[in-house]
């Protein structure tokens, strides 16, 4: 019991004299099942030396060591990856990596090291490295002076394969480099070249480096600087050559490649090497395309060639697509220049290439400008009268459909901010494996007319900006389709119309981003052919609630909203969002910049808010109106609802008030007209019963009134009344005087007459009361 006491006091205490720095790392593994220490971001000032001893790798990152002292690792003899970068070193001493001979990677990159003056055997007890960076440390103080890079120093690393180093202007590499046959790849992470002093990389530049180099990586250089057409002769097996983003003009690019004629290689990207910075006689800008240019590249078997952002505005026939070996090409990216597309020979060229490319999964052609067709032109001599071209150069320019087929080895797609002039455009697609087809914000008089095949395996459409009215997709089954955009589509106007725009049936689809389309409502059956959507995008449109269509979508995890007009979330929404967590699913809702109200009216919404488990995008920062139309923080007026919506009662009580009281002006009202007008109502009634019921019963009149009157009123009935009655509106009366039969009983015969007329007419005299037959036919 004793001895297990000491032993745990003495733990405590190695714990507490130098076991704090272990304490903040921590340990997993690796894809290899091998064990890491996480030591990063923990202010370390020197290296901590109580880790366990079968760590594989170590990671340092963002420290504070800036002297590694000797022996620093000497406990991790098996550790075959350390990580230094951004630690603030800015001295290594001799021996600082004594001990580890297994290692295979060294990153000291983003520090302070001035690599000039590495002690020469700094990495002598390194001899298995396999990967050393050493980028991103000090700069040389005197920029124009050679650089001498170490060389002695470098070259016990026999078995590197792997540099990453800065490059410096007039770099100097010595024999030292001679030593590294095994190297494979050069990366010059920082550059810092540029035109002056009469500086430019000499043909020499690279004789110490091993032949057998595979990749050469110069990136970044953000000035233009002269290269010697002979630079690259010392690596004649070179498969990748990355000069991206290196402002060295693609004139030069082109002529370095001489050495590599009628060979394989794995990748060119000259992406950006051309910049508007550049703009001289000799490297303009705006790149022309020749074929004398084009006469190494042409001949080389290329994997990958990246000429994106190079500046080609135009070219010669038979250059810029004139490759000898077109079947090699996997990835070819021209996206981002100026070329021009309202030739029929440039749009021929572009199309038997991709036709020849028989191997070709990846093609870009996007971002390219073109001359727009029927431009308006002003007249120098009447600046405000604008003509067109003439028709006959309009017909000139006209092309006719241009059909082509998609190689099957395509899988990715992009057309994408193009105009086109093209009248129309068929492509067939046969065994194809086109995955992604980006179409989006492009400009077409005719959409292209794509076969059904160019749909059974893909996965990624889009094509935003082009009105739905435009796109002439087929409307067929896209069964694996998983993303789509659609946005700046204008699918209010399809919406408005009544017009359909979902123009296909893509049961798997997951993403839909409809974002920016004007849309103020959707209807109930919108999206009811996919009901596997996980992630819908409608923000940025004239929403001003939830659109009820979004309850069918079991499967939603993420709805954007952002951008719109709601104000709060209707109860049956809340409930469906509620329903969904209770079925143990996530649900992520954006609603930033909507117009939230925060009011008696939105109660309901407000509490729903505070309590519910529905994962809010940014929800802290959400804001809303108050009823004094003043902006406040949402989370903020929910945490204080007694004092903001203290009387949201007495005014509930106010609105039913207001309510009764206008319920019984409502019933009141008519029922006090009723009253006033209830014989004019009930005659109304009567009418319109009476011509319902004869109608019905097919009864035919023989006279349209019988008039009642007193013997002394015949004289003004015959000479005024009758012809007013009979003469102008051509109805027929009954005058017992005139149309009675002699003969018949007088009774009886009034009785038939009265039985027969549709109508009675009393004609009211001063003696009609007195009159023998007034009284019986009143009866």
């Amino acid at each position: 019991m004793t001895t297990a006491l000491q032993l745990l006091l003495l733990s405590i205490s190695i714990l507490l004299l130098n076991g704090e720095h272990s304490m903040s790392c921590t340990y997993s593994r690796n894809r290899k099942h091998k064990l890491v220490a996480h030591c990063e971001n923990q202010r370390f000032t020197s290296v901590p030396m109580n880790l366990s001893r079968e760590i594989d790798e170590l990671i340092l990152s963002n420290n504070l060591i800036r002297v590694l002292t000797n022996n620093s690792f000497f406990n991790y003899s098996k550790m075959e990856s350390l990580i230094l970068s951004k630690s603030n070193i800015s001295e290594i001493q001799e021996d600082a990596f004594a001990g580890l001979k297994s290692l295979k990677v060294l990153k000291v990159n983003d520090n302070f090291i001035n690599i000039k003056i590495l002690t020469k055997k700094v990495f002598s007890h390194l001899s298995n490295l396999i990967v050393l960076n050493i980028s991103r440390n000090k700069k040389p103080f005197y920029p124009n002076s050679p650089f001498i890079y170490p060389d002695v120093t470098l070259s016990t690393l026999e078995h590197l394969r792997n540099l990453s180093i800065d490059l410096f202007m007039f770099p100097v590499f010595g024999t030292g480099f001679t030593s590294l046959q095994n190297l494979t790849s050069l990366n010059f992470e920082q550059c810092y070249l540029y035109n002056s002093s009469g500086f430019k990389l000499m043909n020499s530049t690279f004789k110490n480096f091993s032949p057998n180099l595979k990749e050469l990586y110069i990136r970044g250089c953000h000035h233009f600087f002269l290269i010697e057409d002979g630079l690259l002769e010392y690596f004649p097996n070179l498969k990748i050559l990355d000069l991206s983003e290196s402002y060295v003009h693609l004139y030069q690019a082109m002529r370095i490649l001489h050495p590599y004629q009628d060979k394989n290689m794995s990748g060119l990207n000259f992406h950006h090497i051309t910049d508007s910075s550049i703009n001289g006689n000799d490297f303009p800008y705006s790149v022309f395309i020749t074929v004398a240019l084009m006469k190494y590249l042409r001949t080389i078997c290329i994997d990958s060639l990246d000429l994106s952002k190079t500046g080609i505005v135009d070219y010669q026939q038979n250059s810029l697509f004139s490759f000898e070996h077109p079947e090699c090409f996997n990835t070819f990216i021209i996206s981002a220049n100026r070329l021009p597309s309202t030739t029929a020979d440039h749009y021929i060229e572009a199309i038997t290439f991709a036709r020849n490319a028989v191997n070709m999964k990846v093609y870009d052609f996007s971002y390219l400008t073109a001359d727009y067709s029927h431009p308006a032109y002003l007249n120098v001599y009447d600046p405000e009268a604008f003509y067109h071209f003439s028709k006959r150069t309009q017909k000139i320019e006209v092309h006719p459909k241009i059909k082509f087929s998609l190689p099957s080895s395509i899988e990715f797609l992009r057309f994408s901010y193009m105009v086109s002039t093209l009248n129309s455009a068929s492509v067939t697609c046969a065994n194809t494996s086109l995955t992604y087809l980006d179409v989006s914000f492009s400009v077409y008089h005719y959409f292209p007319d794509l076969t059904n095949d160019c749909g059974k395996q893909l996965e990624y459409l889009d094509v935003s900006g082009i009105p739905v009215t435009v796109v002439t997709f087929p409307s067929i089954l896209l069964p694996k389709l998983s993303t789509l955009k659609m946005t700046n589509a204008r699918i209010d106007q399809a919406v408005l119309k009544g017009k359909q725009w979902i123009f296909f049936i893509a049961p798997e689809i997951r993403k839909i981003d409809i974002s920016f389309n004007n849309l103020w409502t959707l209807e109930e059956s919108t999206f009811l052919g996919q009901p596997n959507i996980t992630h819908l995008n409608m923000s940025n449109n004239l929403l001003r609630t939830i659109p009820t269509f979004v309850t069918r979508l079991e499967k939603l995890e993420s709805l954007d909203l952002s951008g719109n007009l709601i104000t709060s979330i209707d109860g049956k929404i809340r409930l469906w969002m509620d329903k969904m967590i209770l079925s143990n699913r996530s649900l992520l809702l954006n609603l930033n910049n909507n117009a939230l109200v925060c009011s008696c009216d939105t109660l309901g919404f407000l509490l729903w808010f505070a309590q519910t488990k529905v994962t809010f995008y940014n929800g802290d920062t959400y804001n809303c109106t108050m009823s004094n139309d003043k902006q406040a923080v949402l989370r903020e007026v929910i945490q204080n609802t007694k004092k903001n919506f203290s009387d949201c009662k007495s005014t509930m009580w106010l609105h039913v008030g207001i309510v009764l009281v206008a319920s019984t002006f409502c019933i009141l009202i008519p029922l006090i007209v009723i009253y006033n007008y209830r014989w004019k109502i009930i005659l109304y009634i009567y009418r319109k019963v009476r011509r319902v019921v004869e109608k019905d019963l097919h009864e035919n009149f023989m006279y349209d009134a019988y008039f009642s009157y007193e013997e002394r009123s015949v004289t003004w009935i015959k000479k005024f009344l009758l012809p007013k009655i009979e003469g102008e509106w051509g109805l027929k009366v009954c005058l017992h005087d005139r149309d009675l039969l002699p003969g018949d009983i007088t009774a009886d015969a009034k009785a038939e007459s009265i039985q027969q007329s549709r109508h009675f007419v009393f004609i009211i005299t001063e003696y009609f009361t007195k009159g023998k037959w007034g009284r019986f036919e009143i009866d």
